[in-house]
C-alpha cells in the first residue's frame, strides 16, 4: 500500500512495532504552483523512530508483501486539522480526503486477506 503525499499541520513521532515503512518527504516547489518535488527518504523498520516536524510533507508505503503495523502520535486533532494531500500523477495539491483515506485502507487490507 502507498499513501499519497500529505501533511499533518503538527508534529507527529512514528515507531514501527511490525514490518516496514518507507517513508518518501516533499518539499514545495519555490514556483508557486502548488506541486511538491521530492526532498529525501527513509526506510523505517522494526524499533525505529521517525520524528516529524509541523510542516513536513510525506507519503509512506509498505515495500513488503505482508501487513506493518506502527504506532503514530500527533500533537494535535489528526482529523479536525485542515490538511493537503498532493495527486501522486500531477504532485499537485488539493484538500486532504479523509473518507478516501480510510478506504484505500479498507480495500488494502481486504486485499491482504484475500477478500473478494
Amino acid at each position: 500500500m502507498t499513501v499519497t503525499p500529505h501533511n499533518h499541520q503538527m508534529w507527529a513521532v512514528i515507531g514501527i512495532y511490525s514490518g516496514r515503512e518507507d517513508n518518501f518527504f516533499w518539499r514545495r516547489r519555490p514556483d508557486g504552483s502548488g506541486r511538491v518535488e521530492a526532498a529525501g527518504a527513509r526506510a523505517l523498520c522494526v524499533g525505529d523512530v521517525e520524528p516529524l516536524g509541523h510542516n513536513i510533507i510525506h507519503s509512506v508505503t509498505n515495500p513488503i508483501p505482508r501487513l506493518s503495523g506502527a504506532i503514530h502520535v500527533y500533537g494535535g486533532d489528526f482529523f479536525a486539522a485542515e490538511r493537503s494531500e498532493w495527486d501522486f500523477e500531477t504532485l499537485t495539491e488539493g484538500r486532504y480526503d479523509a473518507e478516501r483515506a480510510m478506504r484505500r485502507f479498507e480495500e488494502a487490507n481486504a486485499s491482504m486477506r484475500g477478500d473478494p
